[in-house]
């Protein structure tokens, strides 16, 4: 796959904040997120069915859906969630509230949606070593995975340990509903939880137009002005580089800091979810990456610069 500058915006055509109603934080529905999250996997690793990989992240997201029941939110101080938010501070975030208390319990339950499935050698090795870990050590592994420590975790341990905290904290993040107009500003972590975004999506709807960063870990979107770098947020231009003009997925490249977030349009690929089509266009990762760009977004299905072990 080959990419070229496909479109370049002035810093004069960088979107600001919206002065309407337009929401800046939305938290989602953890069951339909999911649901929809895997149905879209579905479909893309059959596109690509010469990829054993993305067969693998189909099982592994539809194993989320079906041990969803075993997820129970737990009761939040509002006061604590509202100064929070105020301060800008995330209130559910990765470095204070921790899984402890639902580790087991959730993990057991994805284990066991997994194994009730037809899966490869490799993943079914992967996950029996992972399950033999001692609980402490799974407990490290994913406070590690949340601190983007990635090389203090073995890879082919990443999906799993990442599918049981996108379990924990996208159900415990509806519990903020009640809260999102509390959060005005911009961010380039997510305001629930403090995690990277994963990519950017531009909606359709009663947000058309309007791009939103999604939350690798909790699902939430929040609002992020179009043709801005979220990473270092540099007034200067910045460029869309893609397969074509018309792409649903592109690598919104910064020329300053040198980093890249994919951006991708509703209105092209109405079911399009952030998570499910950046594992599907790796393609463009690689190609954007010999374009002498770094990725800026995380996905907790895979740590960068390290091989997956699972497919085999």
């Amino acid at each position: 796959m080959s990419v070229k500058a496909v479109k370049l915006i002035q810093p004069g055509e960088i979107q600001g904040m919206p002065d309407d109603d337009t929401p800046l934080l939305v938290v989602v529905n953890a069951a339909e997120t999911f649901r929809a999250r895997a149905d879209r996997m579905h479909v893309l690793s059959a596109q690509q069915s010469d990829s054993p990989w993305l067969a693998f992240c189909a099982q592994l997201m539809q194993a989320q859906v079906d041990c969803l029941g075993s997820v129970t939110p737990q009761p939040l101080d509002e006061n604590v969630v509202r100064e929070s938010m105020i301060h800008k501070l995330p209130p559910l975030s990765i470095t204070t509230w921790l899984p402890e208390s639902q580790w087991s319990v959730v993990f057991n339950a994805l284990s066991e949606a997994l194994e009730a499935m037809p899966l490869a050698p490799g993943v079914r090795g992967a996950l029996e070593r992972l399950k033999q870990t001692a609980v402490a050590d799974q407990i490290r592994q994913a406070k590690a995975l949340l601190a983007a420590d990635d090389s203090a975790l073995p890879a082919d341990a990443v999906p799993f340990i990442g599918a049981a905290l996108q379990l924990l904290w996208a159900s415990q993040s509806k519990t903020l509903s009640a809260f999102v107009e509390l959060h005005k500003g911009e961010s380039g972590l997510c305001p629930v939880c403090g995690s990277h975004p994963v990519a950017s999506v531009v909606r359709v709807g009663e947000r058309d137009l309007h791009r939103y960063l999604i939350c690798s870990l909790c699902a939430s979107e929040w609002y992020a002005p179009r043709a801005r770098c979220t990473n270092c947020e540099t007034p200067k231009e910045v460029s869309m580089l893609g397969d074509t003009r018309d792409s649903a997925l592109q690598g919104e490249c910064c020329e300053v800091c040198r980093g890249y977030l994919k951006i991708m349009f509703q209105a092209k690929e109405p079911l399009i979810d952030a998570v499910a089509d950046d594992l599907a266009s790796i393609s463009l990762d690689l190609a954007l990456s010999a374009e002498g760009f770094s990725r800026t977004g995380r996905n907790l299905f895979f740590t960068v610069g390290q091989a997956d072990t699972t497919q085999t």
